[in-house]
């Protein structure tokens, strides 16, 4: 995959959100909104996502770009 930032290409891994205070991850939540949701207290079109994702590393930018599916 070719880095949107710089257009190198990245290395392919795996993405994990964790909540290290919490061993069952219960209250752990990753979520996409859209951009002009942001700054609101309530948001609308949120998209609940897993807590793993396909993930790509730009070593030139240092920057990663994941892929989570919809939970």
């Amino acid at each position: 995959m070719k880095c949107p930032e710089c257009g190198n290409e990245m290395e392919r891994g795996f993405l994990e959100v964790k909540d290290t205070a919490s061993l069952t991850q219960r209250d752990t939540m990753a979520i996409w909104y859209p951009e002009d949701e942001k700054g609101k207290f309530f948001k609308k079109g949120l998209v609940n996502l897993g807590l793993k994702a396909e993930g790509y590393y730009c070593k030139e930018c240092m920057k990663v770009v994941a892929i989570f599916e919809e939970r």
